[in-house]
């Protein structure tokens, strides 16, 4: 069964109100569903940021949804984008200790004939508001990179 492997996601400050976000991933194929990629077996990988809720009743949140992939083979794919900081943002409280992202990956068949569905989370990255100017007061998200 195809496997995904070594989920990483970014964040980097990229101008006053947006950042710019990458998903890599590694995908590994059987030779099996090599095989039915060269017979025209659609695979399809996605990519979601999602925002840790924590708690025991809290559910995660989706906060953007990357264009999805066609996969051709086995190897690295890598999803990237600008997203605004209010996309980013959702924690936006008194006490706001931070938003923890991650991001989620999953891979499925196109076929029902060979169904298929693998996905995976990378580990969660903090992303804090911070502000960089007294000048501008405008404040921007800071992410640490896993």
């Amino acid at each position: 069964m195809a496997t995904l492997s070594n989920p990483t996601v970014s964040i980097d400050l990229f101008t006053n109100s947006e950042a710019s976000v990458s998903v890599t991933v590694d995908v590994r194929l059987t030779s099996f569903e090599t095989f039915l990629i060269e017979n025209e077996v659609g695979f399809q990988l996605r990519a979601k940021l999602v925002r840790n809720d924590g708690g025991v009743n809290a559910k995660d949140s989706e906060l953007f949804l990357f264009p999805t992939q066609n996969i051709t083979n086995a190897g690295t794919y890598t999803f990237q984008s600008t997203v605004s900081y209010s996309t980013l943002n959702k924690d936006s409280s008194l006490f706001n200790k931070g938003n923890e992202i991650f991001a989620n990956l999953s891979l499925t068949s196109t076929e029902k004939m060979f169904p298929l569905n693998v996905s995976v989370n990378s580990r969660i990255i903090e992303g804090r508001l911070v502000s960089f100017s007294k000048s501008s007061h405008k404040s921007k998200v800071l992410a640490i990179k896993n």
